[in-house]
């Protein structure tokens, strides 16, 4: 068995398709069928069935299983690669969520510069969701993330960086601006300004909403923090936002959600438990860490 032939099986198992598995790797169609009769042998069972050339490929129970458990090794084998190679590279990538993002990269980019490692840094913007999907595939070193609850995970470590209360933003000339907190029945028919569905703040208010027993009426879903905050100085709604991420306008107010009902954004900082950093990047995930520890001094 080598990994050649497993991505050949993988692939013609996705494919159901000698020819196209053939086209995607520039080799023959009886190539890949040398591939399968190999690891047929190695096994001593059937892994594929066909009755004939143009009936459907089927796979056995067998080839299933083994199906599953290459894919599983094959994506572990590019996972290595990848870090052996990146191991003797001086580069640290770190990945932050937009919302992370908006928070922490001035304050990232100013400690690098002082310690003389932002030339060392790559830095990708992207949702958690993606940040965290491309650091379990090692692409990315650290991710610096954003959820509604502390992320738990078997394969990474998890570290607690900030927590960030959610409010609610008002144009003062409108009445909720003269309240001191906010409670779900005070959004009750009250026009919304909030990022789209997918997002942090969006599922917050779903959530602080059914609270109240509604679903929130969204008058608009501006794709950033700023926009929204744009849109309340107009008065044109009222805006859903994680405190933290907009600079008040002079016609803006901030005011937080009653305490019994408060919903907290987590920062955190995410690594694999299986990375072996070498000394540059090790750094850079401490100074990461750093940033919090000096926020809270």
């Amino acid at each position: 068995m080598n990994n050649r032939d497993l991505n050949y099986f993988c692939d013609l198992v996705e494919s159901g398709s000698y020819t196209a598995t053939a086209e995607k790797f520039q080799i023959t169609q009886p190539a890949v069928s040398a591939a399968v009769k190999r690891l047929e042998k190695e096994y001593e069972t059937p892994l594929l069935r066909q009755r004939n050339h143009r009936a459907k490929l089927v796979t056995t129970a067998a080839g299933g299983v083994l199906y599953i458990k290459a894919r599983k090794m094959i994506t572990e084998y590019d996972q290595v690669k990848l870090e052996v190679q990146h191991a003797s590279e001086g580069q640290a990538r770190l990945g932050f969520s937009n919302i992370a993002g908006g928070i922490w990269l001035p304050r990232v980019v100013e400690l690098f510069t002082k310690n003389n490692l932002l030339d060392q840094v790559t830095t990708e913007m992207a949702n958690s969701e993606k940040l965290l999907t491309e650091l379990r595939d090692g692409k990315l070193d650290a991710a610096v993330f954003s959820s509604i609850d502390p992320e738990k995970s078997a394969d990474l470590r998890v570290s607690e960086l900030e927590k960030h209360q959610l409010c609610v933003l008002v144009n003062k000339r409108n009445l909720l601006s003269r309240q001191e907190v906010i409670s779900p029945e005070d959004l009750k028919d009250v026009s919304m300004l909030v990022r789209p569905k997918h997002t942090l703040p969006r599922k917050a208010l779903d959530a602080f909403c059914r609270v109240g027993k509604f679903r929130p009426k969204i008058l608009y879903e501006p794709d950033t923090n700023q926009l929204v905050e744009k849109m309340v100085a107009l008065n044109l709604g009222v805006g859903f936002v994680i405190d933290g991420s907009v600079y008040l306008d002079e016609n803006v107010v901030k005011i937080p959600l009653q305490e019994k009902d408060r919903i907290h954004c987590y920062m955190q900082l995410a690594v694999r438990k299986s990375f072996l950093p070498n000394q540059n990047q090790q750094q850079c995930i401490e100074l990461l860490k750093r940033i919090a520890r000096t926020d809270e001094d």
